[in-house]
């Protein structure tokens, strides 16, 4: 390339002199997106990649479906142009365009996303005395993802606010039986009372 610094130099008998130009060669964008086919489960996070270049630098815009997408807590431009969706959902999937410009012109690249399973999100909370301590109110969080393609449902669960109290092996004990809580409530349709952890209570 014929880009880059220039440097002149004129001499005579009383001296010399040089100056230094800089060469920048204008081109119209080039733009890729990466990966061009996505597919994701339902709460996944999501990264687009925009690969840009041009001169001058190009300003970078983002469409779904052909159309501007704005920006929030569901979709995010980083500031290397790359498109970040912290949780889709089915309402995510569809066709994305990264579109460059600059002065000589523009160009666009275009990526799909399919979105597979679909996310609930539960909550309720277990009350009582475990090991005769006052287990207070600790709070369980949950995501159910049901996958129909493969017959599958994936669970993820949180339990907070365990007095040490109750002490290390029933601390554990707990744990692991709120997943099981959490998926017969999610077969039953409604969160379900009266599962007896000793003198705990799941409501």
């Amino acid at each position: 390339t014929d880009a880059g610094h220039y440097r002149c130099v004129a001499e005579n008998g009383a001296g010399a002199a040089a100056k230094v130009v800089t060469l920048a060669l204008q081109s119209a964008p080039v733009v890729a997106v990466t990966p061009a086919v996505v597919t994701a489960h339902a709460g996944q996070r999501v990264l687009l990649h925009c690969v840009v270049s041009g001169e001058p630098t190009p300003s970078v815009e983002w469409q779904r479906d052909g159309e501007p997408l704005p920006e929030g807590p569901h979709a995010r431009v980083l500031p290397n142009a790359t498109l970040l969706l912290p949780a889709v959902a089915h309402r995510d999937a569809g066709s994305y365009s990264c579109l460059a410009r600059n002065a000589l012109g523009s160009a666009i690249a275009h990526g799909s996303l399919d979105v597979q399973g679909e996310l609930h999100q539960v909550r309720g909370r277990l009350v009582g005395v475990i090991n005769a301590h006052e287990l207070g109110v600790s709070p369980l969080d949950a995501s159910v993802l049901d996958d129909p393609r493969s017959g599958t449902t994936t669970i993820r669960s949180s339990i907070g606010s365990i007095p040490p109290s109750v002490g290390p092996l029933m601390r554990v004990l707990v744990t692991i039986i709120a997943p099981i809580y959490w998926s017969l409530a999610h077969t039953g349709g409604a969160t379900r009372r009266g599962f007896l952890l000793t003198q705990g209570t799941f409501q």
